[in-house]
């Protein structure tokens, strides 16, 4: 079960600041020499395309963090893949499902009435046997 924490959520461009932050904290020099070369708006959008919704829940960008190769700064679709493994990103109708229920007397009255009969039953049919 997986629960809703606001804080557990962002945008996906604070999400892979995050990435890029956490990894040059992790890698150094070596990450920041990494796209040497390359547009770096494009590197943004293939890495927003391919790691897509993780970007928006930090327990799977945390997950694949910790599960990063120490020798090798992992590609975006390395970086998915790990995500992926993670935990899962709550879906809407997984929030509205673990919402606590209304409370409803009269159905908890009458179960409560049931499982009585049942065990003055039970009783009656037990009674004098032990």
């Amino acid at each position: 079960m997986s629960n809703y924490l606001e804080v557990n959520f962002c945008t996906p461009d604070d999400g892979l600041d995050y990435i890029y932050a956490t990894m040059g904290a992790i890698y150094g020099a070596t990450f920041i020499r990494h796209f040497d070369g390359v547009d770096p708006q494009m590197v943004r959008n293939v890495w927003k395309d391919q790691i897509g919704d993780f970007l928006t829940y930090k327990p799977s960008m945390d997950f694949a963090i910790q599960h990063l190769n120490a020798e090798f700064i992992p590609s975006a679709i390395k970086f998915r893949e790990l995500c992926n493994k993670g935990p899962s990103i709550p879906s809407k109708q997984t929030l509205l499902e673990n919402q606590p229920k209304e409370f409803n007397q009269a159905e908890h009255d009458k179960a409560k009435e049931t499982g009585l009969e049942k065990l003055q039953e039970l009783k009656k049919m037990f009674r004098g046997k032990f």
